[in-house]
């Protein structure tokens, strides 16, 4: 599921949605570790995404505090779209899972 997808689905079922462009306004690692809520960093980096192979990484090889740091300075490595809903971070929703969440009307975040 895309961004413009999900979103797409949240503002038709009415619910109250805080968009923010990560590329635009990156995440700084504070801001990642308090989304984590001391859960491990792979929730949130995205080990498929092709600026793994761009930048020569193996996910698998780095610590949380890597992940966290390279989230930070390469907004592309962070699952998209990511939700926060209620606290809850939501890394790429199935469409059931979004559905669900659109039917709940909860607050969303967005990244």
């Amino acid at each position: 599921m895309t961004c413009r997808e999900a979103r797409q689905v949240l503002v038709q079922a009415g619910g109250a949605i805080h968009q923010r462009e990560l590329r635009a306004e990156p995440l700084d690692e504070v801001e990642i570790r308090a989304l984590l809520k001391d859960q491990p960093a792979s929730l949130l980096y995205s080990k498929r995404g092709r600026q793994n192979k761009v930048l020569g990484i193996d996910p698998e090889k780095l610590t949380d505090d890597e992940l966290i740091a390279l989230m930070a300075r390469e907004p592309a490595l962070i699952r998209r779209p990511t939700l926060v809903v209620d606290g809850e971070l939501v890394p790429q929703p199935t469409r059931e899972r979004l559905a669900a969440i659109a039917r709940g009307g909860r607050s969303l975040s967005r990244g």
